[in-house]
């Protein structure tokens, strides 16, 4: 019998985010197959704040962001197949929602392409956390949501159409966004959350004197 792939997501942040789904799902499987970011494993351990995690066989898989992705899913998912090869179900833990901009998604892929069984394991994602966090609504009456992760195709004119509007990866060109949202006339409606449900989570309302934010930014401009 081969094993199975869950694709585990574990929140925005907080160990507490994290689904009884999600934690059951930890609990059954064998091995922990985990993104390691430089000496960064962030989706380890917010599950280490709230799994029993001793015991379990670790697979570390090198995900750097890079323009060799598509070489780093290969491994990745070469790696898992060999686990699930010999029966062992394996948990890919995720950062949010596996769904959502994740790269639990090609690697799922891959390894369902070998020929193995996939489940995806939903979590809290990083913009509705975040909005709770900030007090802002994303979706109210039947005012229409967009989803935008940063320089995406069109992405200036998207922001000129009605609804909220939710910004990802866009903490490294902030001040790019800001002109933009300013030529829109959104600017002082935004609010930034950076590292949501972490340590050093930070809500900023003044996104041009914010300073520098990080990677794991979310910005909201409510409709």
């Amino acid at each position: 019998m081969h094993g199975t792939l869950y694709l585990v997501s574990v929140g925005a942040g907080h160990p507490d985010w994290m689904t009884l789904h999600a934690l059951q799902t930890i609990e059954h499987c064998p091995v922990i197959a985990a993104p390691r970011v430089g000496e960064a494993m962030t989706a380890l351990r917010i599950a280490e704040g709230a799994a029993e995690l001793s015991g379990k066989e670790l697979l570390p898989l090198d995900l750097p962001m890079s323009r060799e992705m598509k070489s780093h899913y290969d491994r990745a998912a070469k790696s898992i197949c060999k686990c699930l090869e010999n029966g062992k179900d394996t948990a890919f833990l995720c950062l949010g929602d596996a769904s959502v901009y994740a790269s639990a998604t090609p690697i799922g892929s891959r390894v369902q392409k070998c020929g193995f069984r996939v489940e995806t394991v939903a979590g809290v994602t990083s913009f509705c956390a975040a909005a709770a966090a900030a007090g802002v609504p994303i979706a109210t009456g039947d005012a229409p949501v967009q989803i935008l992760p940063f320089g995406c195709e069109d992405f200036a004119e998207r922001l000129r159409l009605s609804g909220t509007k939710v910004i990802l990866k866009a903490g490294h060109h902030m001040e790019t966004l800001c002109d933009l949202l300013e030529a829109c006339g959104l600017l002082a409606d935004a609010v930034a959350v950076e590292h949501c449900g972490m340590p050093d989570e930070r809500i900023c309302r003044d996104l041009r004197n914010g300073g520098d934010f990080g990677y794991f930014t979310v910005v909201i401009v409510p409709a």
